[in-house]
C-alpha cells in the first residue's frame, strides 16, 4: 500500500495499474461500449428483483445479538429437561419408556454439556463487558467535538492515511435509536466530515441493499448540515455523490445540490469546481452481479467478433471493473461487531486492510480513528 502524507494524493502503481488503460484502447471495442452495456444489463437486473418484499430490502442484515446471563442461564435450565425433539429422544432412547440406565447416562453426559456451556456463557459476558467497556474508555478519551482542528490534530500524528477510504453500513430499523433513513445518512454524513477534516479526499460508503442510493437528497443535506456544523456556512467543503452503476453524479458546490445528470444546470458551476471530497455509493449489484454482467458482455462481443479473446486479460478486466465500480480502498472499516463483507464487491478488497471493533454496533469517531491508527501501521509489499 502506498504511503500518504496528510492531505496529499498518492497514486497507487501496482502491476495491473497504469498499463490497463493503453491496454484498453488496444482492444476492438470502445471502453465506453462496453462499460454501458454492462451498467444497462446491471440496471435491468436490478430492476428485475424489486418484486422482493419491503421488509427484505430494509433489513441489510439478520440481527446478531448476545443473550443475557439470565436468558443464558435459563436456556442452561431447560437443557437439563427431558429432550422433546423426536430425533434426539430417538437417538438416547430405544423405547418409548426410558429405562434407568439410559435417564442416567443421557443427565451425565447433558450435564457435562450444560457445565460447558455455563462456563462460555460467563466468559462470553465477561469479554462482552470488558470490550464494551473499553469502547466507552477511548470515546471519552478521544472525542473530536465536531472540530476539525481536534481530528486534524489526532490525523497528523499519524505517519500516513489512506487515500481512498471504504466503510460498510447498516441499515438499522426505524424504531431503534439512529435507525431509519435520517440515522443511516446522518451517519454516512458524520464520517465524509470526518474524512474532509483528515485529509482523506474518496470514500466509498457500501449499504447492501442500496438505501443510499434511493436517498440522495436526504444524505445531500445530511451532509450539508453536517459540515456545516464542522466548517462553518461561509466554508462549506465542495463534494462529489457518485453512483456508479447508474452512471449517476450529484454535486454540492457552495450548498447547493446540482444533478450534474442535467447539463444545462450544472455547466456553470461545476465545469471549474474543485471537490473536497468524493462520495461513492454502492451496494450489493456493484459486486458479484457487475462482475457476472461484465463477463456477459464481453462473451457476447467476442463472439461477434468486436473483441479478441488475446484483449481478455486480467489487466483488461481490471481496468473495466474501475470504471464500473471505482478505484481499490486502501482501507475498509466495518461499523459492526463482527467481520461480514455482506457481498461487497470481491475485485476490490485484494490488497484492502479491513478493520472492525469486536461488539461495537454504532458509528463512531473513536472506531474511525483506531482504524487509521492501525492502517498507519501496516505495511504491505506489492509484487508480481
Amino acid at each position: 500500500m502506498p504511503d500518504a502524507n496528510i492531505g496529499t494524493k498518492v497514486e497507487k502503481v501496482t502491476d495491473m495499474g497504469k498499463e490497463s488503460e493503453s491496454e484498453s484502447s488496444a482492444t476492438g471495442v470502445s471502453n465506453e461500449q462496453l462499460v454501458e452495456q454492462t451498467q444497462a444489463r446491471v440496471r435491468k437486473s436490478e430492476e428485475s428483483n424489486k418484486g422482493l418484499k419491503k421488509n427484505e430490502l430494509k433489513q441489510s442484515l439478520p440481527v446478531y445479538t448476545k443473550d443475557s446471563f439470565l436468558q443464558s442461564f435459563n436456556n442452561m435450565v431447560r437443557a437439563l429437561i427431558s429432550p422433546q425433539d423426536e430425533e434426539v429422544r430417538k437417538r438416547w432412547f430405544k423405547n418409548d419408556k426410558e429405562s434407568a440406565l439410559e435417564l442416567v447416562l443421557f443427565y451425565f453426559y447433558r450435564s457435562i454439556l450444560t457445565i460447558f456451556y455455563l462456563v462460555y456463557s460467563i466468559y462470553a459476558l465477561f469479554e462482552y463487558a470488558i470490550n464494551r467497556g473499553k469502547l466507552r474508555f477511548l470515546s471519552i478519551a478521544y472525542r473530536s467535538n465536531d472540530d476539525p482542528s481536534v481530528i486534524n490534530a489526532d490525523i497528523n500524528k499519524l505517519p500516513k492515511i489512506p487515500q481512498k477510504l471504504s466503510v460498510i453500513l447498516n441499515y438499522k430499523s426505524e424504531q431503534e435509536e439512529g435507525g431509519g433513513i435520517d440515522g443511516l445518512c446522518n451517519d454516512g454524513a458524520s464520517i465524509a466530515a470526518w474524512c474532509v477534516s483528515s485529509g482523506i479526499p474518496s470514500i466509498s460508503i457500501y449499504e447492501v441493499n442500496g438505501v443510499l442510493k434511493k436517498s440522495v437528497s436526504e444524505l445531500s443535506r445530511a451532509i450539508f448540515e453536517k459540515f456545516e456544523s464542522y466548517f462553518g456556512t461561509e466554508n462549506i467543503p465542495n463534494f462529489l455523490i457518485k453512483i456508479p452503476h447508474l452512471n449517476l453524479s450529484y454535486s454540492g458546490i457552495d450548498g447547493v445540490l446540482i444533478d450534474n445528470s442535467i447539463k444545462d444546470a450544472s455547466k456553470d458551476k461545476d465545469d471549474f469546481a474543485e471537490y473536497d471530497i468524493e462520495i461513492s455509493l454502492i451496494s450489493k449489484v456493484d459486486g458479484r452481479s457487475t462482475i457476472v454482467e461484465l463477463t456477459k458482455v464481453m462473451a457476447q462481443l467476442a463472439k461477434n467478433g468486436e473483441l479478441k479473446k488475446s484483449d481478455i486479460t486480467i489487466k483488461f478486466l481490471d481496468h473495466e471493473l474501475r470504471q464500473l465500480i471505482g478505484e481499490e480502498p486502501d482501507l475498509i472499516i466495518l461499523f459492526q461487531p463482527y467481520l461480514d463483507l455482506q457481498g461487497y464487491p470481491p475485485w476490490h478488497i485484494r490488497l484492502s486492510e479491513m478493520y472492525w471493533e469486536p461488539d461495537n454496533d454504532s458509528v463512531s469517531y473513536v472506531i474511525f480513528l483506531r482504524a487509521l491508527q492501525k492502517y498507519a501501521t501496516c505495511k504491505v509489499n506489492v509484487g508480481r
